[in-house]
């Protein structure tokens, strides 16, 4: 099934993982990071968007992005309790603070080839974009935050294969009091690493501590 045909629920988590990574580096780096989620709901008509996972903040190369999948699937697989969490997407926010409209060539290269690897032919992998509006918009108080989404979700076109179109806001929801919760998370600037930042501080004293899988330092 087509994730046209799909509603999307966005978690408070991986919308507010996102919005921190993309605050740490994104207004001057492109931040870049994997998606998880799973199926549910009649016919398996919801794709969830259960947690994300930073990866890195700058153009990423092929072996950071191949390392980091490799890691990620592997840690899904030890997990006894996953109740059938996969890797479902990407996820990525642009360095310029004026581009809003459609995710860096770098995402779009990266979800074409990882859903191209996907059993089902990629149908249901989606490409997240963090706008810089919404992000904004999360910490504003007199900005209203439906006007300005955080996430925008593409999907791959079906004639040009690329990742070009986009899911109708309709049918993407996000849980109750997100914008509320990453408001609080931003304003509190909880620590969040990404895989970079996990391989650069190898044999520093902060290392043990950058958990860029889990990410357990953020509360919700």
């Amino acid at each position: 099934m087509s994730t046209s045909n799909q509603h999307i629920s966005v978690s408070s988590l991986a919308e507010t993982k996102m919005a921190l990574h993309s605050a740490k580096h994104g207004l001057s780096n492109p931040i870049h990071g994997i998606v998880i989620g799973k199926k549910s709901g009649d016919d398996n008509n919801v794709l969830e968007i259960v947690d994300a996972i930073p990866v890195c903040h700058e153009v990423p190369t092929k072996p950071i992005v191949d390392m980091a999948l490799r890691l990620v699937d592997a840690h899904l697989q030890q997990q006894g309790d996953n109740d059938d969490l996969t890797i479902i997407g990407w996820y990525t926010s642009n360095a310029s603070t004026l581009d809003d409209d459609t995710p860096n060539l770098s995402a779009c290269r990266i979800a074409s080839s990882m859903s191209d690897n996907c059993q089902d032919g990629g149908d249901n992998f989606i490409l997240v974009m963090v706008t810089t509006s919404g992000l904004l918009a999360a910490v504003s108080k007199d900005s209203d935050s439906s006007l300005s989404p955080l996430c925008r979700v593409f999907q791959k076109d079906t004639k040009t294969k690329t990742f070009s179109s986009e899911v109708n806001s309709s049918f993407v929801t996000q849980e109750n009091d997100t914008s509320y919760i990453i408001s609080k998370a931003l304003s509190k600037e909880m620590p969040i690493y990404d895989f970079v930042d996990h391989i650069s501080n190898y044999g520093s004293e902060d290392w043990n501590n950058m958990d860029w899988i889990k990410n357990g330092a953020i509360k919700l």
